[in-house]
């Protein structure tokens, strides 16, 4: 059909402002699915940008496939209108605004996730503000204060004490002492 594009998985996405002719796809260099530049995925990884034939042929992930067809998107008129909807923390919203001088939009919206707001120039993403970052232009990160830098999927698992292991079943017991032969 005209004015829509198929990715290889056979979704259809309309071109324009909510499609992927609008987005610069990018992957890591082992990784199966394309991504958008907020992906989560591309956290802790050096991604570049999908060739052609890459585009044509790989999937887009899952979270990324949900962000690039708006699903869940709320659009909104003003930054301050963004900042507050998204909960940025008063003493950032200064930080961010001085940021994002110089940056031309003329859309924001915040996506499903409601993981940042993103600025938009003729259906394109040109800047993004997390909680504790502010991306102004593509490659530039700025971290807010309080950033905490994360490898993605959460934190550590706490680390378990055990006890001593059981004379009589060689099992390791909890911290108690406790044991299941007892």
């Amino acid at each position: 059909m005209a004015g829509e594009t198929t990715s290889a998985d056979g979704a259809t996405y309309e071109l324009g402002r909510d499609g992927l002719a609008g987005h610069d796809l990018l992957r890591t260099e082992t990784g199966a699915r394309l991504h958008i530049a907020p992906c989560p995925h591309l956290l802790g990884h050096a991604p570049r940008e999908a060739t052609t034939a890459e585009r044509a042929t790989m999937q887009l992930c899952h979270w990324c496939d949900k962000e690039v067809s708006g699903h869940g998107r709320t659009y909104v008129d003003t930054l301050d209108l963004a900042m507050r909807l998204f909960g940025s923390h008063v003493e950032t919203i200064g930080l961010i605004r001085a940021h994002l001088r110089g940056v031309v939009w003329d859309q924001i919206w915040i996506p499903n996730s409601r993981s940042y707001i993103a600025f938009g120039l003729g259906g394109r993403g040109v800047a993004w503000v997390g909680k504790g970052y502010v991306v102004p232009r593509r490659g530039e990160f700025i971290p807010l204060p309080g950033f905490v830098a994360a490898g993605g999927g959460g934190g550590k698992p706490a680390e378990k004490t055990w006890g001593d292991i059981c004379p009589s079943d060689f099992m390791q017991r909890s911290v108690t002492g406790a044991c299941g032969c007892q």
